[in-house]
This record gives C-alpha cells, sequence and structure tokens, in this order.
C-alpha cells in the first residue's frame, strides 16, 4: 500500500517536471520570437526615423529656393515697373518732338533738313521703344518661368509635408508596437538570475563577433592613411557625441563590468566616427542593438551600439567627424544613450584615456 502510495506521488511529481518543462521550452520559444521581433521592429523604426530626418532636409532646402523666387519675383517687378516708367517717357517725348507721322515727315518738302533731323530722331525714339519693348517682353517670360517654378516648388513641398507626416505617425505606430513588446519582453525577464545570464551571454556573443571580425580580418592591411597612425592618438581622439557619462569603464555591471562607457544623450543626435577607418559591422546585434563596429588599423577598433539608425553599411570608409549612425534605445533599452567601446585585438581600452578630456 505504501509502495502504491510512492508509486502515485512519484507519478504526480513526475507530471509536475513534465508541465513545468513544457512551460519552460514555451517561455525558451516565447523569448526567442520576441527578441526576434524587436529586432525587426527597432530595424525599421531607425529606417524611418532617418527617412524623416531626410525629409525635413528636402522640405528645408524646397523652403529656401521659394524664397528665393520670391526674391527674384519682387527683383523682376520693381525692374519692370522701372521700364514701363521709361517706356512711358520716351512716348511721352516723341509725342513732343512734334507729333508727326512718319509718312507725313517724308512728304513735309518745305523743310529738307529739319525733316531729316526729325525722321533721324523719329527713328531713335522708335528703336529705343522696340528695345524697352523687348526687355519688358523677356522679364514678362521670366515673371511666368519664375511663377510656374514657385508653385511647383509648392506643390513639391505640399508633397514632402505629407510623406513626412505619414512617415511620422508610422513612426509613431511603430514606436507603439516597439513600446507594447518592451512590456511583454519585461515580463518574461522579470528575473535578476536571468538578466544577469542574458548579460553573459550578450557579452560572450559580442567577444565571439569581435574575435570573428578580428581573425577575418587579421591577414588584410587596411590602405595607408595620411593621418597619423591610430595608437598616436592617444589623448587626442574626439568623443563620439556629447552627452553625460552615466557608466564609466570598469563599473559594476551586475557581477561584470562595463568594458567602455555610456553616455546619455538626445534620442537621434548624431553619433560620429572617431578616427579614419573601415566599417566592419553594421547591424543589430542581440545584447546591442543597433551596432557600428569600426576598424582603424590591424589591432585598434571601436565600437558604438544601442543606436536609432545605421548612416553607414559595412564595408564603408569614414573619416574622422562622420556621421555614422544617431543615438537611439535600441536593444529594448527606456533610455536613449550611446554605448561606447576601443579595443586592441580582445582587449577594452578605457575610452576616458584616449579621447579629449571632457569638460
Amino acid at each position: 500500500m505504501a509502495a502504491s502510495n510512492k508509486d502515485k506521488e512519484l507519478h504526480q511529481v513526475q507530471s509536475k517536471i513534465k508541465t513545468v518543462s513544457g512551460n519552460l521550452s514555451r517561455l525558451k520559444k516565447q523569448r526567442s520570437n520576441a527578441s526576434s521581433e524587436l529586432k525587426r521592429i527597432e530595424k525599421q523604426y531607425g529606417e524611418i526615423s532617418r527617412t524623416v530626418q531626410q525629409l525635413s532636409k528636402q522640405v528645408k532646402q524646397k523652403q529656401r529656393r521659394i524664397n528665393e523666387i520670391h526674391k527674384e519675383l519682387k527683383v523682376q517687378n520693381h525692374w519692370l515697373g522701372t521700364q514701363k516708367s521709361h517706356l512711358a517717357g520716351q512716348v511721352k517725348a516723341a509725342y513732343a518732338l512734334g507729333r508727326q507721322e512718319e509718312l507725313k515727315l517724308l512728304f513735309n518738302q518745305k523743310d529738307g533738313s529739319r525733316s531729316s533731323r526729325i525722321m533721324t530722331y523719329y527713328q531713335y525714339f522708335n528703336n529705343a521703344r522696340l528695345d524697352k519693348l523687348q526687355h519688358i517682353n523677356n522679364s514678362l517670360e521670366l515673371l511666368t518661368t519664375l511663377e510656374q517654378e514657385k508653385q511647383l516648388e509648392m506643390q513639391q513641398v505640399a508633397d514632402l509635408m505629407n510623406n513626412k507626416q505619414q512617415q511620422q505617425a508610422h513612426l509613431k505606430e511603430t514606436s507603439a508596437e516597439r513600446k507594447s513588446l518592451l512590456v511583454k519582453i519585461k515580463k518574461d525577464y522579470r528575473s535578476n538570475a536571468s538578466k544577469l545570464s542574458r548579460l553573459k551571454k550578450n557579452e560572450k556573443k559580442l567577444k565571439g563577433l569581435i574575435t570573428s571580425l578580428q581573425q577575418n580580418l587579421q591577414d588584410t592591411e587596411l590602405p595607408e592613411h595620411t593621418n597619423q597612425p591610430f595608437y598616436s592618438l592617444k589623448g587626442k581622439l574626439p568623443w563620439p557625441v556629447s552627452g553625460k557619462l552615466i557608466k564609466s569603464f570598469g563599473n559594476q555591471r551586475s557581477d561584470s563590468q562595463w568594458d567602455g562607457v555610456l553616455i546619455k544623450a538626445k534620442e537621434g543626435k548624431q553619433v560620429q566616427a572617431i578616427a579614419h577607418g573601415q566599417v566592419i559591422f553594421s547591424n543589430w546585434f542581440k545584447g546591442y542593438g543597433l551596432l557600428v563596429i569600426i576598424k582603424h588599423d590591424k589591432n585598434y577598433m571601436s565600437l558604438y551600439a544601442f543606436n536609432q539608425s545605421l548612416y553607414k553599411e559595412k564595408g564603408g570608409w569614414v573619416e574622422a567627424g562622420d556621421t555614422i549612425a544617431t543615438v537611439g534605445k535600441s536593444d529594448g533599452r527606456e533610455d536613449a544613450s550611446l554605448y561606447f567601446e576601443i579595443r586592441k585585438k580582445d582587449k577594452p581600452l578605457n575610452p576616458k584615456k584616449w579621447c579629449k578630456k571632457r569638460r
């Protein structure tokens, strides 16, 4: 009887284990799906943000051209008024000259020298009037052309603004979708243990990525560059973005340490390359969101993570100060910031010792 009860208890325990195992399996699948969905949304969000910025730039350019056309129209209208005034003066002068018609002057033989002189003056005035009329016609045609160009530019601005509004609405929808997904993910990742595990896995994956990139490039020499070698720029490099350092190199991160710095900055602010180099990674990477890695020579590279949008593709060359991304919240972060690293091969270096002293 006791054995029978034990068997029953064992069966119940095994049943519970099976149920828990099934739940764990289901949670694991949900986490994987949520991570893939976050990747898709954040890449889409970044692309739309970049499109909105480009549209804003185009609208400003079109509005500047419209302002230029307004000025040109004002100048042409003023010139046209002046020419009309001059023409009126010429007509009055011709009238005052003797109110003689050309044919009448031809047949007037009473005073030949006077008639010849008046005919010459008459021809001068006539040519001058024709010349003024031609200039006025040209000015009227230019005014028509400018007015047509202005109407076209205004229509293009309206189209661009409409497109921008649509993109901004789409951006708002994507942001709401991202927020909803983050709420879901947070529920699945409340445990500090799972958070620590994720950090370790992400850190390990990033190190694996860096090692892989180093191995792929170890036999590839970057072209000679006129600038100083990277190692000689220690203490002189610009920071990729201005902002408050909220995490410094070596600060505690759960039970590990920060291999770089975290800079708090406004979302959408431009992120700039710190030195000449080649983009060797530009994509979404789990744990770091939209990530850019730049190879500066055979030993040194810099990393820029949590971006909103990526502006450079893998294989592209950059100079110091080039915009490579914009500050964001990718990988599900709540606050906008840039994670920045400098590495010598696999070894992380303290950016404070390499970049210019912050004021």
